[in-house]
């Protein structure tokens, strides 16, 4: 099996899991609405630390770090929770059962102290994320660059070693540091060549969100040449709510996902839904 009909494979079943379990796409949309409600609320001290500033660099006194911290605390904790829920939900599912809204709900509740341990450090590695960034900003020539390399660096191996964080999380009842371990450990003993495969959802995403942002853009393109504005402002709403739905859902295929391949990588189990052929195949030992 090639690169492109694996990628189809894993999505396709990734898609099943979703169709036996609906409730799962009502978690990333409430995430979504929460992290909004939680921005607005945050939105004022921003403005405050901001004309503190004089609208310049953000100088980084105790006041802006808190505001900073606590910003990506909450998005942190709000993201964590549901993702939570979704991969309980899948995880129950992949073992042959069947998990309620509700049950999923209270289980991301049980596990509030977890959460809540991992919202901290990943709030404290997106505050120093934001620091490199201020100081590319802030540097000048070759040390603008070098910096920003750098924070791309950490930033990108950030995501790498969390990959399976949160069905650590779910899977074996673990804090922050040992729920990094056991992701780098299933990194380290089954992923191998196949990293790049687990990103085909994210060329799977793409696709599907292209066809609305060229129809967009052809609206907007349009709006200019003739096309009434409120026709035109209609097309774009439907077409933008779309995108919404399609991130929603891929949001939720790459949870079930990197269940599926925590759940095969910890066992050596195939769980429901998916193939041996296709799993076996993304882990390859190193």
């Amino acid at each position: 099996m090639n690169f492109w009909d694996r990628t189809w494979a894993l999505t396709s079943m990734t898609f099943e899991v979703i169709k036996k379990d609906r409730e799962m796409l009502l978690f990333p949309l409430l995430a979504a609405v929460c992290s909004i409600v939680f921005s607005v609320a945050m939105l004022f001290p921003t403005v405050i630390t901001h004309l503190l500033n004089d609208g310049g660099s953000m100088v980084w006194g105790p006041l802006q770090l808190a505001a900073t911290f606590a910003t990506y605390f909450g998005l942190a904790l709000i993201t964590t929770f549901f993702n939570t829920c979704v991969v309980y939900t899948t995880k129950v599912r992949l073992s042959g059962g069947d998990a309620t809204f509700g049950e999923s709900l209270s289980f991301a509740f049980s596990r509030i102290g977890r959460i809540v341990s991992w919202s901290l450090l990943a709030a404290s590695v997106g505050l120093l994320l934001s620091m490199l960034e201020n100081a590319a900003r802030n540097a000048k020539g070759i040390g603008s660059i070098l910096v920003s390399i750098l924070r791309s660096i950490l930033a990108t191996a950030w995501n790498v070693v969390t990959l399976f964080v949160v069905p650590a999380m779910v899977y074996n009842d673990l804090g922050p540091i040992d729920a990094i371990k056991s992701s780098l450990e299933t990194l380290k003993g089954a992923w191998g060549e196949s990293l790049a495969r687990h990103y085909g959802m994210g060329l799977a995403s793409f696709l599907f969100s292209l066809p609305a942002v060229i129809g967009i853009f052809l609206v907007a393109l349009g709006m200019g040449g003739g096309v009434p504005v409120g026709l035109g402002i209609a097309l774009i709403a439907v077409l933008g709510v779309y995108l919404l739905s399609v991130a929603l859902v891929f949001n939720v295929a790459n949870a079930v996902f990197n269940t599926a391949l925590y759940h095969y990588a910890a066992s050596r189990q195939v769980p429901a839904g998916f193939s041996p052929e296709v799993l076996q195949g993304a882990f390859r030992q190193v």
